[in-house]
């Protein structure tokens, strides 16, 4: 049965989230972002084959030898093709962020950079049991969504001007609805952004009881793996009764925790959007 994110599963990330707005992060990292619906499919998976962390859009469309040049290291994208770089620069553009970190939208995506980096580095997300749920592109595309919608409720939020005074005309009317809507749509904005954060923050919680499945798994398949031997002695000894139950009681076991296994994978699933094995 696939698992959902419950309320209180919910309740408890954004609470956490909430929590971590209050107080002052690092600088964001994610200084640039790819609009990756712009990006064909082809070239997308191109992309994740060639890269086994966050993808850094600077560091995509940079020349391998520009790149070589400027941080002395043998990075870049050099199997990329003319007409790929060329795709992924249209859907290219560059964050400004405040030199001084001071708002709710920088934080939010600090903490997601965060929350992707202990994801994508959790021995759980790297086990064989995952292959075909986990895609660092994935991540990728959602740390570009975040930072990119956290960037335009920031500069909403810059441009909008304080509360005209009233005077009783139609346009001073006019201008403070203006400036209402605009801060609804901006509370809704950082509300749906937290949203996102949260399912981050779920989904490395959600991470660990599937490191302790992989834990029980390998013991009692190794427990299973070495009764035979266990029971034949206790079978020549006593009997073959005990024995056969015995092993059938140590495979329900094994089919036990694979199903619990098969549950949290597909709560990991639930969790982020249909891009997370993109």
């Amino acid at each position: 049965m696939k698992k959902t994110m419950t309320m209180p599963e919910t309740d408890t990330a954004r609470t956490w989230v909430l929590e971590r707005t209050r107080y002052p992060q690092r600088s964001a990292r994610t200084t640039a972002v790819l609009d990756w619906s712009a990006v064909s499919p082809s070239t997308q998976s191109a992309v994740a084959a060639l890269s086994t962390t966050i993808v850094d859009p600077n560091e995509l469309l940079a020349p391998p030898s520009w790149w070589r040049a400027l941080t002395g290291k043998p990075r870049g994208y050099a199997q990329l093709t003319t007409e790929q770089r060329e795709e992924l620069r249209q859907a290219y553009s560059a964050l400004h962020w405040p030199l001084l970190e001071v708002g709710t939208e920088t934080r939010l995506v600090v903490i997601a950079e965060n929350l992707v980096a202990r994801i994508i580095s959790d021995p759980a997300w790297a086990h064989p049991l995952l292959d075909g749920h986990r895609s660092v592109l994935g991540f990728t595309i959602e740390l570009h969504m975040i930072a990119a919608a956290a960037h335009e409720l920031l500069r909403l939020r810059s441009t909008t001007p304080t509360l005209p005074a009233d005077d009783g005309t139609d346009q001073l009317a006019k201008a403070r609805a203006e400036w209402d809507r605009r801060h609804v749509v901006a509370a809704l904005v950082e509300d749906a952004l937290v949203d996102r954060v949260a399912a981050l923050r779920a989904y490395e919680q959600a991470l660990t009881p599937i490191g302790v499945a992989l834990n029980n798994l390998q013991s009692v398949t190794e427990l299973a793996a070495g009764a035979a031997d266990v029971d034949r002695i206790f079978g020549q000894i006593i009997g073959s009764d005990y024995a056969a139950g015995h092993t059938n009681a140590m495979r329900e076991d094994i089919d036990d925790v694979r199903a619990g296994l098969d549950a949290q994978v597909a709560y990991l699933d639930s969790l982020i959007g249909p891009h997370r094995n993109a």
